[in-house]
Formats: C-alpha cells, sequence, structure tokens
C-alpha cells in the first residue's frame, strides 16, 4: 500500500511541485516584475498555454521552437495542438493579429509558466516560469536601450545584485557568413564558439580579419567600446558597430552600477534574434536570469524584448520575510479578522472546540492571538 501511494506522487522527470514558502515567493516576485513593467507603460496580456501548433510554430520566433516543444491531439478539433515553450512567439501572434490596430510602439508585458522537452545545464526542470516586456514595431538605439534598462530595474527590484550584462550582435555572422559553403558556415562558426583564434587565422575567407578584430574586442564596457571605436569597417559594419556602441553608452549612462560586458560575435539562446541581443547574469546566481533582442514578428514587424526566468533568481530571495506576521483568531470572526487585517497583519481562524486556543495558535505557526479584542503575542 505505501509503494502504490509513493507511485502516485512521483512527476515526470523535469517536473516538480513547487510548495510553500518558495511558491509564495515566486507568486510576489512575478507581480514585482510586472509592477515595473507596468509602471513603463507596458500593457499586460495572458496568451494561453496551448495552441494549433500550426499557429504557434509558425512564422517569427515560433520558427525555432519545434525541437524544445511538446505536441498532443487535440479530442475536440482533432488537430496537433503545441505547449508553449516561449511565450514571445505568442506575443508575435497577438501582436500581429488582435493588437494589429494598435498605434506603434507597442508595449506589452506577460508572464506565464513554458514546457520544454529538455532542461539545460543549468537547470534541468522543464517547466519554467517566463516573465517579460516586448516593443513592438519601432528599431532605433533609444527602443534596445529602454527594453535593456527596464529588464535592469525589474531585477533590482527585487533585488538581484552583482549584475553583468552582455550585449551581443549574432546576427553579425550571417553577414560574414555570405557565399560560403555550410562545411565552411560551421567550422568558422565553431572556432568563434571557442574562442579559436589560431584555427580562425588559418582558414581562408573574406572577412577573417574582421571577424579577428571583433572577437579581440570582447571585454569590459571602458576596453571594449574603446577598441570598436578605433576598428575601421566597411560602411554595412560601421554603421553596426556605431549602433551597437550607441545602445551601449545610454545603458551605460543610465545605470552605470551594472557591469557590461561586450562581446559582438556571441550567438546563444533560440536563434531567432535577428538585432542586437543581451543576457543578464548575477554573481550570486548559476547561469543566465534574462535574455532579450531583436526579432522579427509573425508579420515580419520589428520588436525587441526580455524575458526573466524567475525560477533562477527565487531562491535567491529571502524566504524568512516573505510573510506578515500571523495572528490566530479563536472562533470565526470576519469583523475582526478585517479590523487585525487592516494592521497589517494575516490572520487564521481557530477550529478547536475545547478552550485550549493557545495550542492550537502555536500549532498553526502563530505569532499572536486575538485575546479580548486585542492583538497580543504568544
Amino acid at each position: 500500500m505505501a509503494s502504490s501511494q509513493f507511485q502516485k506522487g512521483l512527476l515526470p522527470a523535469g517536473l516538480s511541485d513547487t510548495l510553500y514558502p518558495k511558491a509564495q515567493v515566486q507568486a510576489k516576485i512575478i507581480e514585482n516584475l510586472l509592477d515595473v513593467f507596468s509602471n513603463y507603460g507596458y500593457l499586460r496580456v495572458k496568451p494561453p498555454l496551448v495552441e494549433y501548433e500550426e499557429t504557434l510554430l509558425s512564422d517569427g520566433p515560433g520558427t525555432v521552437l519545434k525541437d524544445s516543444t511538446f505536441r498532443i491531439m487535440d479530442p475536440l478539433s482533432q488537430k496537433m495542438m503545441a505547449l508553449r515553450s516561449d511565450v514571445t512567439a505568442q506575443i508575435s501572434r497577438i501582436a500581429s493579429t488582435r493588437l494589429s490596430h494598435l498605434s506603434r510602439p507597442l508595449r506589452l508585458s506577460y508572464s506565464g509558466d513554458v514546457l520544454r522537452v529538455k532542461g539545460d545545464s543549468f537547470n534541468t526542470e522543464r517547466q519554467k516560469t517566463q516573465v517579460g516586456a516586448e516593443l513592438i514595431g519601432l528599431e532605433n538605439e533609444l527602443c534596445d536601450a529602454e527594453v535593456i534598462l527596464i529588464c535592469l530595474k525589474a531585477l533590482k527590484s527585487i533585488e538581484i545584485q552583482n549584475i553583468t550584462i552582455d550585449i551581443n550582435l549574432p546576427y553579425l555572422r550571417e553577414y560574414f557568413f555570405r557565399d560560403l559553403t555550410t562545411p565552411l558556415q560551421e567550422e568558422i562558426s565553431k572556432a568563434i564558439d571557442l574562442k579559436d583564434k589560431q584555427t580562425l587565422k588559418k582558414l581562408k575567407f573574406k572577412y577573417s580579419e574582421i571577424i579577428l578584430s571583433l572577437m579581440e574586442s570582447a571585454g569590459d564596457y571602458s576596453y571594449a567600446t574603446k577598441y570598436l571605436r578605433e576598428l575601421k569597417l566597411e560602411k554595412f559594419l560601421d554603421e553596426t558597430i556605431n549602433y551597437y556602441l550607441t545602445v551601449i553608452d545610454l545603458v551605460n549612462k543610465n545605470d552605470s552600477s551594472i557591469k557590461i560586458s561586450i562581446d559582438p560575435l556571441e550567438n546563444r539562446g533560440f536563434n531567432y534574434h535577428t538585432g542586437l541581443s543581451f543576457t543578464i547574469f548575477s554573481e550570486n546566481l548559476k547561469g543566465e536570469i534574462a535574455k532579450g533582442g531583436r526579432y522579427k514578428t509573425l508579420k515580419g514587424e520589428t520588436a525587441i524584448g526580455c524575458t526573466i526566468y524567475t525560477e533562477k533568481i527565487y531562491s535567491n530571495s529571502n524566504l524568512n520575510n516573505i510573510d506578515k506576521s500571523l495572528v490566530y483568531i479563536p472562533h470565526l470572526n470576519i469583523n475582526a479578522a478585517d479590523t487585525i487585517i487592516s494592521k497589517g497583519y494575516r490572520v487564521v481562524f481557530g477550529n478547536n472546540l475545547s478552550s485550549d486556543f493557545e495550542k492550537e495558535a502555536l500549532n498553526l505557526k502563530c505569532q499572536f492571538i486575538w485575546k479580548n479584542n486585542t492583538i497580543v503575542k504568544l
């Protein structure tokens, strides 16, 4: 019998119950993050957990999510459904359809769980909670800097400290790889990922020297910006680097407390970014805690967004201070409860028909008891 009960409590690999107090911490973190986005004019939306496969995995960010997405059959329509593995694809759909009539730029925020076929190296959980913001319909340096700065502001609102942001231009690889064979592209890309300058020096292609120079520029804000400003590049690359530096300077000017890491050729994530991208880390936490970048929506509209992974950060929160003090009320009395709650406490009603109220209050982890219309410390 005991073995049978144990089996009923098992969950699939990568899935787990989030219990009190972690569940409460995560809920409060999500609301704090969304409040920050709301303060800056981002309108909250809530997409469904499941959509038709042909919709969720269509043009836009959804095109690169196929391998990470679970599918199920809808018993009603007999059509294949997909469980979202990333909310950005849904924001793309909403902006392109339901909210296509609204003026641009359109600012949206969201929160929701996603389910992935596999976890990552830093987090084996397959169900994750995303909180994010998207700015849709306008592309310039101010928009890119705005999304980055608001993401940083949101993280600071939940007391994430020692933050580093890595800002990149992953789409440059596509530009450099034009007219190259696929095997050569893969070899060059691998060398870039491994920072293998010796291999790149041996390979003969048009942009090898520029790629080596951009690899050499990687570093902190002061070093990298100085190095990049001294580079002599052709028109497209010169304009791209100037754009890049302007965004970085805007971020640094508005928040000099953040460590900025610059690596133009870094390429990580879902690979749907078509412009500047960024990843945010904290010295106190493992792995990336937020990421974002510019992409194209379902209808080809330009957008930039950020996504915060709450499961990476709620473990850093103070679990001992998430709740107000708890007051035990011996009998069901809503009016008394309202009075106590208005004073900044939480309440719990006694259900014990005996008179040993203090014992029950202690069992319920109460710090106070309601006695003679007064809050008394236990």
